[in-house]
C-alpha cells in the first residue's frame, strides 16, 4: 500500500465527493437529508477553511501499484493524528484495502513521532466499526440523540 500526497487539483473534486458523502452518512444517523447537507457543509467549511492549504491537514490517495484504491484525510495537532476520512473505491472493498490503509496511515504516524491516532465513526457503519476494533482502536466516548 502506498500513500501518495493529493495534488491541489486532485482535492477538488475530492472534496466535493467527501463532503456529499459525509452528508449521506449524517442521514444516515437520522437528519434529513437537507439538514445532512448543511451540515456536511458547515462541517467542512469549518474543518477546512484554508481548503487544501489548511494547516495541519493531509490528504492521499491510496494505491495498490498503479491502482488506486482508496484516500485517507489527517489532521495532526501535537502527538496525536485524527482521521478524518478514509475510504476505499467502491469496486474494490471487502479486499482488505481498508486495513491496508488504515496500517499505512499508523506507519505514517510513527515515521513522524506522532504518539496517537484516533479518528470517529458512525453507528451504523458495522464494518468500519468492526475493522477498527480488529486494529486495536478502542471506545473513547459515544454520541448518544433522540428523536422528538
Amino acid at each position: 500500500m502506498r500513500l501518495e500526497p493529493m495534488t491541489e487539483d486532485e482535492y477538488k473534486p475530492w472534496r466535493a465527493e467527501a463532503e456529499a458523502h459525509y452528508a449521506q452518512s449524517v442521514a444516515a444517523s437520522g437528519q434529513s437529508a437537507e439538514a445532512a447537507a448543511r451540515n456536511a457543509a458547515d462541517t467542512y467549511a469549518q474543518l477546512l477553511p484554508e481548503e487544501f492549504t489548511t494547516p495541519g491537514h493531509h490528504f492521499w490517495y491510496a494505491y495498490d501499484g498503479e491502482r488506486r484504491v482508496g484516500f485517507l484525510w489527517v489532521k495532526v495537532t501535537r502527538e496525536t493524528a485524527f482521521v478524518y476520512n478514509v475510504a476505499v473505491e467502491e469496486d474494490v472493498r471487502r479486499q482488505g484495502y481498508g486495513r491496508a490503509i488504515m496500517l499505512a496511515a499508523e506507519h505514517w504516524c510513527h515515521a513522524n513521532a506522532l504518539t496517537r491516532i484516533g479518528l470517529h465513526v458512525f453507528a451504523h457503519n458495522a464494518g468500519a466499526r468492526a475493522l477498527y476494533e480488529q486494529l486495536g482502536f478502542t471506545e473513547t466516548g459515544r454520541n448518544m440523540a433522540k428523536d422528538l
